[in-house]
C-alpha cells in the first residue's frame, strides 16, 4: 500500500534506514556464541508464577499448548488495589493499527478508566501494521525522535545493533531476581524473553503470542451453507470447489479475502522457514513442491476465487471483508478468533480448518513465532525507566487478574455487562479498547472464553496438534547476522516475487531463478551462519 510521502518524508525514510545500515556496518558482527542460550542466560529474568491466579480448565504443555479457560473466574485478583504505577506525567507510546482507529479523548471512557488506573496519561500513536510501521520506525531512527516506549519487530535490519545503539539495556532491571520488582513480568515463561536477549543484554520485553501466532485459515460457515455447501476440507480439490461455491461478484464476495498460498504450502507438508534436514540447514523456498503450490494458489486467484484487492489491502481490511460477509475464507492468525468475534462474526459460525493434505489426510501445521514482537523502553528515557517499567508490569497484568479484565473486556457497565458468570459486550464499543497498549507489554497467552465453551475446546484441540507436530522456523530461535542485516528485504522480494507469480505477472518457472538468486545473494550464508549456531546451541 502506498503511504503518501512526501519529499521531505522520502529523505528522512532514507537517512533512517541509512542509520540502521550504518550501525549494521560496525564491527564483524554478532557471533553465534554470542547468542547461544549460555550467552543469554544470565540476562534472563527469572521465571516467578503471579501468586493467587486461577488452574485452567484444559492445562497446556512444554511443547507449546497453552492453558484454556472454558469459563471466566468468578473471583479476580487485584494485583494493584489502590496503587497507581504512574508518576503523573504524560506517556507516549507507538504499536502498528490492525483495524479502525478507536475514538479519541474525552469520549472514550475505556481510555480515561485506563489513564486513572495508570496514574499517568497515555498518548499512543497508531500506525498500520506492515510498511507504513517500518517506514514509522526508519524516520524515527533519523531524527532518534522515539517515543517513552515503543513495540519494534525483526523487520528492523541489523536488530542487534539497532538496540544496542538506541535502546535502554534493561538487564540491569530485570534479569534474574531483579524482576521480582514486576510480578506481572515475572510471570512470563522464559521461553518468551530468550528472543529479547542479545549480545547478552535483555532490550525488551516479549509480547507473547506462542501458538495464538500459528497461521492458518478460518471459514464462516453461514456463508458456506448458504451456498449448498459443509465447512469441510479433505484435501485440494475441497478447498477449490469450496471456493467456487461461494463466490459470488455481482453481491461482491469472494471466497478467499486474501492469499491462500501459506495454506496450500502446509497442505503440501511444506515446513516453517528453516529447518534441519539431513544434517544441514534448508529453507523453505527451497521445498521440492513450492512450485505446486505457487500454481494451485495462481489457478485460484485466476479464476477470481480471492479478492481482486487483496494484494494492496492492509490485514485489517481482510478481517473487515470477513466479518462482513464479504469472504467465506480467511488466512490469519489463531489469536485473530476472538476480535474477529468481538467485531461481530456469530461464535457458533466461525471456525478454523485443520490442515488437509494436499491428496487427502492431513499435514503439519506452522507454529509461527513465540512472540508477536518485543517492547523497547528508548535509551533517552533512561530517567523513566522504572516508572515505565511499572506501566509496563500493569499491562502484563495476567488472566484472572481485574487489570487483566479491565485491558482485554473494558468498563464493567460500559464496555461489558455480567449476565451471571457470562461476559456480555457492548459491540457499539468494543473499538475503543484498539489503542494498542497490548502491544507494549503483555501477559502469557491463554485461550479463554465467557460466552463460548465451544470456541475455547475447538481451538484447544486444534492447538494440541499443531503443537504435538506443527513446525516453527528455527531462526525464531538461532541467530544469524546476515539474516538479522538482510532478512526483511530478503522477506520483500520473496513477497513480490509470490505476488508476481500468483497474479499471473511472471510464469511458476520463475520460482528455480529465484531461488538461485536468493542463495547467491544471502541465503547461503544464512544458512552457514544459522548451521554454526545450532553446532553452538547443540554444545
Amino acid at each position: 500500500m502506498t503511504s503518501g510521502l512526501s519529499r521531505r518524508d522520502l529523505l528522512r525514510l532514507g537517512a533512517g534506514f541509512g542509520a540502521m545500515a550504518a550501525l549494521g556496518g560496525c564491527g564483524g558482527g554478532t557471533s553465534p556464541q554470542a547468542n547461544s542460550p549460555r550467552s543469554k542466560a544470565g540476562a534472563l529474568p527469572k521465571y516467578i508464577r503471579f501468586p493467587g491466579l486461577p488452574a485452567p480448565d484444559l492445562p497446556g504443555n512444554d511443547q507449546g499448548l497453552l492453558d484454556a479457560f472454558t469459563k471466566y473466574p468468578t473471583t479476580l485478583v487485584d494485583a494493584w488495589k489502590g496503587r497507581s504505577p504512574g508518576d503523573g506525567k504524560l506517556v507516549t507510546g507507538l504499536a502498528q493499527l490492525n483495524g479502525a482507529a478507536p475514538p479519541g479523548l474525552p469520549g472514550n471512557v475505556f481510555w480515561k478508566t485506563v489513564n486513572d488506573r495508570l496514574g499517568s496519561p497515555v498518548q499512543m500513536q497508531l500506525v498500520n501494521a506492515g510498511d507504513d510501521f517500518n517506514t514509522k520506525i526508519a524516520t524515527m531512527s533519523a531524527g532518534n525522535d522515539f517515543p517513552d516506549i515503543m513495540q519494534i519487530n525483526n523487520s528492523i535490519p541489523s536488530l542487534d545493533r539497532f538496540l544496542a545503539a538506541k535502546m535502554l539495556d534493561l538487564t540491569p532491571y530485570l534479569s534474574g531476581e531483579n524482576v521480582q520488582k514486576y510480578p506481572a513480568l515475572a510471570n512470563i515463561p522464559t521461553r518468551y524473553w530468550e528472543a529479547c536477549v542479545f549480545d547478552g543484554q535483555l532490550y525488551g520485553l516479549p509480547i507473547a503470542r506462542g501458538l495464538l501466532s500459528a497461521w492458518g485459515l478460518y471459514y464462516r460457515s453461514d456463508l458456506i451453507e448458504e451456498a449448498g455447501g459443509q465447512p469441510k476440507v479433505a484435501n485440494f480439490d475441497d478447498l477449490y470447489q469450496l471456493a467456487k461455491a461461494t463466490t459470488n461478484p455481482k453481491a461482491g464476495i469472494w471466497a478467499f479475502a486474501n492469499s491462500p498460498l501459506d495454506y496450500v504450502r502446509m497442505m503440501l507438508a511444506i515446513p516453517a522457514g528453516w529447518q534441519q534436514s539431513g544434517g544441514s540447514m534448508v529453507h523453505s523456498i527451497e521445498h521440492e513442491h513450492q512450485q505446486q503450490a505457487l500454481e494451485s494458489t495462481r489457478k485460484i486467484v485466476a479464476d477470481g476465487l480471492v479478492n481482486p484487492d487483496m494484494a494492496a489491502a492492509p490485514p485489517s481490511q481482510w478481517q473487515q471483508w470477513f466479518g462482513s460477509k464479504k469472504a467465506a475464507l480467511m488466512g490469519g492468525t489463531y489469536s485473530a478468533w476472538v476480535s474477529l468475534t468481538q467485531q461481530g462474526v456469530p461464535t457458533d459460525k466461525i471456525g478454523m480448518f485443520p490442515v488437509a493434505g494436499y491428496d487427502g489426510g492431513s499435514a503439519p501445521g506452522w507454529k509461527g513465532g513465540l512472540n508477536n514482537n518485543i517492547a523497547v523502553i528508548p535509551a533517552k528515557n533512561k530517567d523513566r525507566a522504572e516508572t515505565l517499567l511499572k506501566i509496563a508490569d500493569f499491562l502484563a497484568s495476567p488472566f484472572g487478574t481485574s487489570e487483566n479484565r479491565l485491558l482485554t473486556t473494558g468498563v464493567e457497565g460500559h464496555n461489558y455487562t455480567l449476565d451471571g458468570t457470562r461476559i456480555v459486550l457492548n459491540q457499539d464499543l468494543t473499538n475503543e479498547r484498539s489503542l494498542g497498549l497490548n502491544y507494549l507489554a503483555a501477559p502469557p497467552p491463554v485461550v479463554a472464553s465467557s460466552t463460548d465453551p465451544r470456541y475455547v475446546q475447538l481451538e484447544y484441540a486444534a492447538q494440541k496438534k499443531l503443537a504435538a507436530d506443527g513446525t516453527m522456523d528455527l531462526a525464531q530461535t538461532l541467530f544469524s547476522d546476515t539474516n538479522s542485516r538482510k532478512g526483511p528485504q530478503l522477506d520483500k522480494e520473496r513477497q513480490n516475487m509470490e505476488f508476481d507469480i500468483i497474479l499471473g505477472r511472471k510464469p511458476v518457472s520463475a520460482w528455480k531463478e529465484y531461488v538461485e538468486q536468493w542463495k547467491s545473494s544471502a541465503g547461503d550464508k544464512i544458512r552457514a551462519e544459522l548451521q554454526k549456531a545450532s553446532e553452538v546451541a547443540g554444545g
